[in-house]
């Protein structure tokens, strides 16, 4: 059975995009810790036995691995990935020369989420797609929480955990300071 570990970057206070929701205004916020973390980001994409991503995540990723070189595509563009979403308008998922690496499920998600569990041996990323982690911890499907606290606290904007329905208690697995951007790695162990 595969382990689903959400890889998340967050405000001081839990916010993961700004006042009008844009996701790339974490660029100027979480970039100097997401360059800080490149090398332990890198090591969890190049184990991972598949990612799972929602469609925001999707569509912006999309968009841009496929058409790069290097170590990080290879981790991206390689590995088995697939898309959840419960927008029925969604019918197909590209990812550039990888089609054979892609899969849409985008219907009676979280049961097929489960399934895909059972089915992996290893570790499921899912990058980012907040409302995807949201429904997999409602769901009691998401085994490890890795995230990146950021030394900044933003006014408003949409926060990481708002949809959160019931108490899900966490055991503290791992810590790291990445010390020239001051941002924290935490990870989680989150029982079930």
């Amino acid at each position: 059975m595969g382990k689903i570990i959400a890889n998340v970057s967050s405000t001081l206070n839990g916010i993961f995009t700004g006042p009008k929701g844009e996701e790339d205004n974490m660029v100027s916020w979480a970039m100097p810790g997401i360059i800080d973390s490149t090398n332990d980001g890198l090591a969890l994409f190049q184990k991972a036995d598949a990612i799972l991503m929602g469609r925001i995540t999707y569509e912006g990723f999309a968009s841009y691995w496929p058409f790069q070189e290097g170590d990080w595509a290879d981790a991206m563009n390689k590995t088995q990935k697939f898309v959840a979403t419960n927008n029925s308008e969604i019918t197909e998922v590209h990812w550039g020369d990888y089609d054979d690496t892609i899969t849409l499920i985008n219907s009676d998600v979280m049961s097929n989420v489960r399934e895909l569990k059972r089915e992996i041996k290893g570790d499921i990323i899912v990058p980012a797609s907040a409302g995807l982690v949201q429904s997999l911890i409602n769901a009691v499907l998401l085994d490890e929480l890795r995230i990146i606290i950021h030394p900044v606290i933003l006014g408003s904007g949409k926060r990481y955990f708002d949809n959160i329905e019931t108490r899900h208690d966490m055991k503290l697995i791992e810590t790291k300071l990445y010390e020239t951007s001051g941002s924290m790695l935490m990870r989680y162990e989150i029982s079930k």
